[in-house]
């Protein structure tokens, strides 16, 4: 383990790959949760593309996570060697086993969810008949981000970076925001608005 320079530490850490990779974070989360709110309350991808819409949109979204994704790489690579924890073999190992060990929670969601549900399927009026609790659901309530978190941790451990530590941590932090204040309370008023249709529908008969 190397000695940490403060100075140098928080001149990583401030630098304009990390700034924007923070930036990119936050702007991944803010348009899946402002374009799945447009969609529930217009229907505009609906109405411009069809039935079909949510595969695009899901695709859109996939490649809106692949942007960040290498803004993130772009951070961590030029600061690769700023905070040294383990042996290089060692964090290698255990960087992309914690990295691979995100992907496979990922694909497990996609599995329970199905790509409709995956991808704010809820939004644009694909609803569940009940919560899933199987799967990775079992172990966690948004699995997906569990693994988006886990493979960003892994690669910071790979580059053995200090901006790739705070990043991942960044990450973890705005999933929780949005789950708490934004996705939670968006769902709750999606399935709200169903059942009081479903009592309506149960009077008139």
């Amino acid at each position: 383990m190397s000695s940490v320079n403060i100075s140098q530490l928080a001149t990583s850490l401030l630098s304009v790959p990390v700034l924007a990779a923070a930036g990119a974070i936050v702007a991944h989360v803010a348009n899946y949760n402002v374009t799945a709110q447009i969609e529930y309350n217009t229907r505009i991808f609906t109405k411009a593309i069809g039935k079909n819409a949510i595969y695009f949109y899901a695709v859109y979204l996939i490649l809106s996570a692949l942007a960040r994704d290498y803004v993130i790489d772009l951070a961590m690579v030029q600061d690769a060697g700023s905070l040294v924890l383990f042996p290089t073999t060692i964090a290698q190992s255990l960087g992309y086993s914690l990295f691979a060990a995100g992907i496979l929670i990922n694909l497990w969601t996609l599995k329970a969810l199905g790509i409709k549900n995956m991808y704010n399927g809820d939004s644009f009026g694909f609803l569940m008949d009940e919560i899933v609790t199987g799967g990775p659901y079992q172990y966690w309530n948004d699995p997906q981000y569990v693994g988006t978190s886990f493979a960003c941790l892994g690669y910071a451990i790979v580059y053995q970076s200090a901006a790739g530590y705070a990043l991942a941590a960044i990450m973890w932090v705005v999933f929780q925001i949005s789950v708490k204040f934004i996705e939670g309370p968006h769902l709750t008023r999606i399935y709200a608005n169903r059942a009081k249709e479903d009592a309506k529908k149960t009077k008139k008969e």
